[in-house]
């Protein structure tokens, strides 16, 4: 996908887009095209963009569900869904996606950190397995327009969600779906 190509390069910031000093704030711009909608100027922080999880670790259910929590949060903090891609099913990419255009038509970018998570016993089927999760959030929304400038939160959120993941062939696990359900309101 096309996507990968401007990941990479906003990553390594030769992005062709503009590169301003404010303070000490280096922003970062870079057109941004979600899978369903037009291309977008998409600015985030030179740090934002710096700031990578941990490569993936796909070997067990457990492995996968959290490095699909770190590639996914690291997607949403910069607006490109193809640096989480291979820690999901593209069944499941098209969902983040959906979630980063959402965010992108209401100018904002979400930057989440995973406070807690507690697995709870896996279902394992002939084809997947269903990992039930308690899990904690902190989360603010982030101007596309100013990179870096804060326009709502902190806010924090509590779900108790459903993972399915699924082997591949390589034997490499995948986040499918997601079903989470807040325990209280979400912002």
């Amino acid at each position: 996908m096309g996507l990968a190509c401007v990941a990479l390069l906003v990553v390594v910031g030769c992005s062709g887009g503009t590169e301003s000093v404010g303070g000490s704030n280096t922003e970062t711009s870079a057109s941004v095209v979600p899978m369903g909608g037009p291309a977008v100027e998409v600015k985030v922080t030179r740090e934002a963009l710096e700031n990578m999880p941990e490569p993936w670790v796909l070997n067990t259910p457990e492995a996968a569900v959290r490095s699909y929590l770190a590639w996914t949060s690291y997607a949403y903090r910069i607006a490109q869904s193809d640096v989480a891609t291979p820690t999901m099913t593209p069944y499941e990419e098209v969902r983040v996606d959906s979630y980063i255009q959402y965010n992108i038509q209401k100018k904002r970018l979400i930057d989440q950190t995973l406070d807690s998570i507690v697995f709870g016993k896996p279902s394992v089927g002939a084809t997947s397995t269903l990992l039930p999760v308690k899990e904690s959030w902190t989360y603010r929304y982030i101007s596309v327009e100013t990179a870096g400038k804060v326009v709502g939160g902190p806010y924090s959120a509590s779900y108790d969600s459903t993972y399915t993941v699924v082997k591949s062939d390589t034997g490499a696990w995948r986040v499918d779906s997601v079903k989470a359900k807040a325990l209280g309101e979400v912002k």
